[in-house]
């Protein structure tokens, strides 16, 4: 190499490292998308090797004991548009995805895909912001009209026994809805007699018989709730009175009272933790409570989860604020001055859960904090900076570099 030559312009090229080398050198690698997006675009020999399912993706799932990253919340109002809100990953930082369609609203959010809604009885949307696949649901069987009262949820039928990618998996849309009549009067009110559910294969591309049961439900327009197995779906009804319930492999509907504490609380159902069908989650008075049922037990069982004071460390930025907990449940301030800026003092209240069923999202005055229905441990999330009162935590693995950069996501 001569003395004016750049420094190893004269030497030959970095042998290629075997792909077994390379593939367990990945695997240590966090289960981060961006992480992932920077390794496919170093070269191609790499990107081949990070994209094969079946030699990498799910033993990199299996060594990540199929817990995906938190990659940000969704969050939408009853009747406002849906919104990202990133949070920092742990290798690059956050990561901005592609804007949601317009003018759809959330039902839910499956392992990696969302499922939309829109008004004026436009069809259902499954939407993959990580891919930007989108996948139009025809509208649900005629007896179903506009306006009438309604959840639907997106199951996942990805093999996840052998760590199956989700993202290119078939799924399955329920939809549950009450079949409204007039009473016998001039101006009648419609009452729900009739309640049915329906399923959507993204396999036939249809929907399949409606299962029925005699007693109408007024859904809450809560979020619905997947058991972790997909077996069953869970619907809030009735001002949280009742839990409708439909098992896929018997086409069966179920409703189950709720205890009579949370009747007419800002309660959510969760889904199945452990040994659990379903849970309640929500607040009253101070505390996070917990509520789910299991075979074989009657009745429901319950515990607190955490005082709300804990979400009040002394070191807190508001610290110097005198934040406390009132009577009434509240955040407040015993500085007038602060006191005067909390315009309305909010509610703390269980807005989102996780998908596994393992923790559930509360917002306070302070933001948004993620909570361990295991260990009661908190840590706080990004708040959202639009009006929400609903969130959808998005969590999934990397599916293909390629597809990150060619929707201009940027790291």
């Amino acid at each position: 190499m001569e003395e004016n030559d750049p420094l190893g312009s004269g030497d030959q090229p970095t042998p290629q490292l075997p792909d077994d080398l390379l593939r367990n050198v990945f695997l240590r690698l966090p289960p981060d998308p961006s992480a992932f997006a920077f390794v496919s675009a170093a070269c191609k020999a790499w990107l081949r090797i990070v994209d094969d399912d079946a030699n990498f993706l799910r033993s990199f799932r299996e060594a990540h004991r199929n817990a995906p990253p938190l990659l940000g919340l969704f969050s939408d109002a009853v009747y406002g548009e849906l919104h990202f809100t990133p949070t920092p990953t742990t290798f690059y930082g956050a990561m901005n995805l592609p804007a949601p369609p317009p003018l759809f609203h959330a039902y839910g959010c499956t392992h990696g895909r969302l499922l939309l809604h829109g008004a004026g009885g436009k069809p259902l949307l499954v939407w993959d912001p990580l891919t930007g696949e989108e996948h139009l649901v025809p509208s649900p069987p005629p007896r179903f009209l506009p306006g009438q009262s309604c959840g639907a949820a997106l199951v996942c039928d990805a093999n996840h026994a052998h760590n199956s990618d989700c993202h290119s998996s078939p799924f399955r849309v329920v939809f549950a809805y009450s079949e409204f009549v007039p009473l016998r009067s001039s101006h009648p009110p419609l009452v729900p007699r009739h309640t049915f559910a329906c399923v959507y294969s993204s396999v036939t591309s249809s929907w399949g018989p409606a299962a029925t049961i005699d007693v109408g439900c007024h859904f809450d327009g809560k979020l619905g709730a997947v058991a972790g197995n997909s077996a069953a779906v869970y619907w809030m009804t009735g001002e949280a009175s009742r839990v409708l319930e439909f098992h896929l492999d018997t086409q069966r509907l179920v409703l189950t009272e709720t205890p009579l504490e949370v009747r007419g609380c800002e309660f959510l159902i969760t889904p199945a933790m452990d040994a659990a069908r379903f849970g309640l989650a929500g607040v009253i008075g101070d505390y996070v409570l917990l509520f789910w049922r299991e075979d074989g037990v009657a009745g429901w069982i319950h515990r607190t989860i955490l005082p709300l004071d804990d979400f009040l460390p002394a070191d807190h930025a508001y610290a110097n604020q005198h934040l406390q907990i009132g009577e009434d449940g509240l955040l407040r301030s015993d500085d007038d001055e602060y006191e005067d800026e909390l315009d309305a003092p909010m509610e703390p209240k269980v807005v989102g859960f996780s998908e596994q069923g393992d923790a559930v999202f509360l917002h306070t005055e302070l933001g948004v904090f993620m909570i361990d229905l295991k260990s009661g441990q908190h840590q706080q999330v990004p708040t959202p900076t639009t009006y929400f009162t609903r969130v959808y935590p998005y969590s999934t693995f990397y599916t293909a570099g390629t597809m990150l950069y060619s929707r201009g996501i940027h790291m």
